[in-house]
């Protein structure tokens, strides 16, 4: 199987140019924690993560000390802090935000490839045509999907196969 078989397509552009305000609201509606984005012309641009947004809401002091911290419970922190922080995350761009790193898929890369990069704890994996165009997505649900829906092709072509089979044989005993 090759990627193409299981990506889902990208229904819904998000661009690095938006407000991350945007993609918030997109992330929380469709329940995705992880987006690909694309500049204006279609190009694959990276990826955003909730887990990105998520480290904009903590403080700044605390952040830059907080490798060796399992538990920040001392820190006296309100909602309204974090509302704050929220607002001008809101209010900065995408393309601020995104990680430009991300591996991506061709429509014909086998499947195996795209498991391996969700495995690595990159649970998206974009797939991008030939120009860098961005045409669809690979997820752990989309391979779901893609794998019980070749599997109902696979059990109707049987069906199929094995109908005819039963009316070539019937045929040969004249019935």
């Amino acid at each position: 199987m090759d990627c193409k078989s299981v990506m889902a397509p990208i229904k819904v552009d998000l661009f690095a140019d938006e407000l991350v305000g945007n993609v918030i609201d997109f992330m929380v509606e469709k329940h995705m924690g992880l987006v690909p984005v694309a500049e204006r012309d279609g190009t694959f641009c990276g990826l955003i993560s909730g887990e990105g947004l998520m480290q904009h809401l903590i403080p700044r002091t605390l952040s830059t000390v907080s490798h060796g911290f399992k538990r920040a419970s001392f820190f006296d922190e309100s909602a309204a802090d974090m509302q704050a922080r929220l607002e001008a995350l809101r209010h900065k761009t995408v393309g601020e935000m995104v990680d430009r790193d991300a591996r991506v898929a061709h429509p014909d890369t086998p499947l195996i490839d795209a498991l391996m990069m969700i495995c690595d704890k990159q649970y998206v994996v974009p797939v991008v045509d030939d120009a860098g165009k961005l045409v669809g997505a690979i997820s752990f649900f989309s391979v779901l999907y893609g794998l019980k829906e070749e599997h109902t092709r696979e059990q109707a072509a049987e069906a199929k196969a094995a109908e005819r089979e039963a009316r070539g044989a019937a045929k040969e005993n004249g019935q």
